[in-house]
């Protein structure tokens, strides 16, 4: 019978990876606790209008990426795509903004689906972690948020990271800036792909973000909306700049720099990293004041990011960055034969009650073989059990790292293991 293979795009996570995994999601949830965000967990599942109306209908998210069908009820339904319309969502049908809190701030993590063509880093589910704070219009917020995104890559070892930023303007300014990108891409739009062609009277800023070379070079000499912005949107922009600078984070002011979705105003950002590649960002986001309000909830000035998890473990293993996976003092214990498994797995649950990391042998093999097998789990200790150490009620612990070994009275078993672990 043919083996049954997962979908093309969608991944498997398990050993070794996986130890990656939980180790960024550690740190991630260290800060957290550090910067007073709470956990949110949103459905995959929502209403397509919520992507449409949220992301923007002329993004390549909406037009081409989502997954999106109709369920028995004739509905039109679509696997999220990204995390933060579901979270805005969220936060409008429950009020929450109502609840007298000066300021509002979630994470999540979870996976997100866009159907698009998979290459390394980029799949067809993904997994982001991300950060919405709701309720400042400070742009003092929005360098704390880029601060976030950084200090967390660096204290997971990253290095050589580029912080990108820009502003992007708002409903005064941008208008302003319309007229000007129309007016030079209205002589050069035979030259335009397709897509970009259509975009230029319906959101000419999509342009900016075009992947296509050809797009790409005919935006070099385009107008940047940074030239266009009014006195509010220039001294926001100014205070981020100088909020970043006088807590020692680099960055870049790119003004082509506008992200993949609409409901972005004033700032946007991006961190990437010499070690992923053409694929250079880990995460990005920006301010977007008009969302929630978009989504029928009260007027509320926003601002968030998301990084890609998938690209940071590829940065992790393309700079060779250590992740001490092993627990400290795990214990692998080895009944000598058959005959010692009963009294093995008393041990083993007295082990396990201490709260030490345990695990038994399963088969009975020679012993040499054992010990080969503590060491490919990542064990501390092996702890040998014969028709001896029953009878004497005494352990042979073998260190595994000093390769050095003791006799320990098995009533003793949990308090050595656990100060010979410090």
């Amino acid at each position: 019978m043919e083996k049954i293979t997962a979908v093309k795009g969608m991944e498997d996570n398990f050993n070794p990876d996986i130890k990656i995994w939980q180790y960024i999601e550690n740190i991630v949830h260290k800060k957290m606790k550090t910067y007073g965000y709470g956990e949110i967990r949103t459905p995959i599942l929502e209403k397509t209008e919520l992507f449409v109306r949220g992301v923007g209908n002329t993004t390549d998210i909406v037009k081409k990426e989502m997954y999106t069908f109709l369920d028995k009820g004739e509905r039109s339904m679509t696997m999220r795509p990204e995390g933060t319309a579901g979270v805005v969502r969220s936060v409008v049908e429950h009020n929450m903004l109502q609840a007298g809190l000066p300021i509002l701030k979630f994470f999540y993590f979870g996976p997100m689906y866009r159907y698009e063509r998979p290459q390394k880093g980029r799949l067809r589910q993904f997994h982001q972690f991300g950060v919405e704070c709701f309720g400042s219009d400070s742009p003092y917020v929005d360098a704390e948020t880029i601060e976030i995104l950084y200090s967390i890559l660096k204290e997971i070892g990253l290095s050589e990271l580029n912080v990108k930023i820009n502003s992007i303007g708002c409903p005064k300014c941008r208008p302003v800036f319309r007229d000007k990108a129309i007016a030079y891409f209205s002589d050069k739009k035979d030259n335009l792909c397709g897509e970009c062609a259509e975009r230029l009277n319906i959101n000419p800023l999509r342009i900016y973000d075009c992947k296509i070379e050809s797009c790409r070079e005919i935006a070099k000499d385009a107008p940047v909306i940074t030239e266009c912005l009014c006195d509010e949107c220039s001294g926001h922009f100014e205070i981020v700049k100088s909020s970043l600078a006088s807590i020692n984070i680099p960055f870049t002011v790119v003004p082509t720099l506008v992200r993949g979705l609409d409901y972005y105003t004033k700032t946007a950002f991006e961190v990437t990293s010499k070690h992923l590649g053409a694929q250079d960002a880990l995460g990005g986001g920006g301010r977007y004041d008009f969302l929630v309000s978009e989504l029928g909830g009260p007027q509320t000035p926003s601002v968030g990011f998301a990084m890609g998890i998938e690209r940071i473990v590829i940065a992790i293993k393309n700079q060779n960055i250590k992740i001490n996976s092993a627990d400290a003092d795990a214990v692998y214990v080895i009944p000598f034969s058959k005959n010692e498994f009963g009294y093995g797995f008393k041990v083993l649950n007295s082990l396990r009650n201490a709260g030490i990391p345990s695990q038994m042998a399963a088969n009975d093999k020679k012993i040499g073989n054992h010990f080969k097998d503590a060491e490919k789990i990542g064990a501390r200790f092996a702890v040998v059990i014969g028709e001896d150490e029953v009878k004497n009620g005494e352990l042979t612990v073998k260190n595994l790292a000093l390769r050095t070994q003791a006799k320990v009275k098995a009533d003793e078993i949990c308090a050595y293991i656990k100060s010979e672990g410090k």
